[in-house]
């Protein structure tokens, strides 16, 4: 089955405000929302259609468990970066 563009769309806003909440919980020293946003994107992002996201889930969440800020910090900027790349490909 095919997600519709309006739902990959929120998808991606959703991912984004995650990110800034990760940014701001992961500078606080917890690292509890990296585990669980990691987890979440490494199950979902693959059936919104966004594979290079999962991968970006994985690390996400191992970099939590490990508790390793600067790795957190990289992962952020790499998953801002697809996820814009992405949108682009729904602007008409």
């Amino acid at each position: 089955m095919q997600v519709p563009v309006e739902l990959k769309r929120k998808y991606l806003d959703r991912r984004i405000e995650d990110l800034q909440k990760l940014r701001s919980t992961v500078n606080e020293g917890d690292y509890t929302w990296a585990i669980r946003l990691g987890h979440q994107v490494k199950g979902n992002a693959l059936t919104f259609d966004f594979p290079q996201m999962t991968s970006l889930g994985v690390a996400i969440e191992a970099a939590g468990k490990n508790e390793d800020k600067d790795s957190i910090i990289n992962l952020i900027e790499e998953m801002e970066s697809a996820i814009f790349t992405a949108q682009q490909k729904f602007i008409s």
